[in-house]
């Protein structure tokens, strides 16, 4: 599957299924070459499933500087608008949770509906990695 150079780096997706939009976050240490991997749950049958490797993890490249939970967000609408996607449903896992919650304060327009699995608030004074 492909890499985009969006935001300064090579960020590393996959795209497979048909239905509803459903972009997967994943959680910190997510690698798409590791199992569990998200394509081969229900989902992955049910959606139009799009999934990435964060900055710095998997097979996405390391950016040259530090970065912040705005990054992330910022480089999930990039990904979607590489794809095309106005819009889609949103489902972020544990850390990927995290980054969910910034794609909806950053993004508002761009989300659905957004389902957290086993995600903190994080955030001023919560919880963070």
């Amino acid at each position: 599957m492909p890499h985009v150079p969006l935001n300064g780096i090579d960020l590393y997706y996959e795209r497979r299924g048909r239905g509803p939009r459903l972009l997967f976050v994943n959680g910190s240490g997510g690698d798409l070459r590791r199992p569990p991997v998200i394509f081969g749950s229900p989902l992955g049958s049910r959606f139009d499933l799009l999934a990435y490797d964060h900055r710095g993890l998997g097979q996405s490249s390391l950016p040259g500087g530090p970065y912040e939970m705005a990054d992330l967000a910022d480089d999930a609408a990039a990904l979607l608008d590489h794809v095309g996607w106005d819009r889609c449903h949103v489902f972020g896992v544990s850390f990927g949770g995290m980054v969910a919650q910034e794609i909806a304060l950053r993004h508002p327009d761009r989300i659905d509906k957004a389902v957290l699995g086993c995600a903190p608030a994080g955030g001023e004074g919560g919880a963070s990695y």
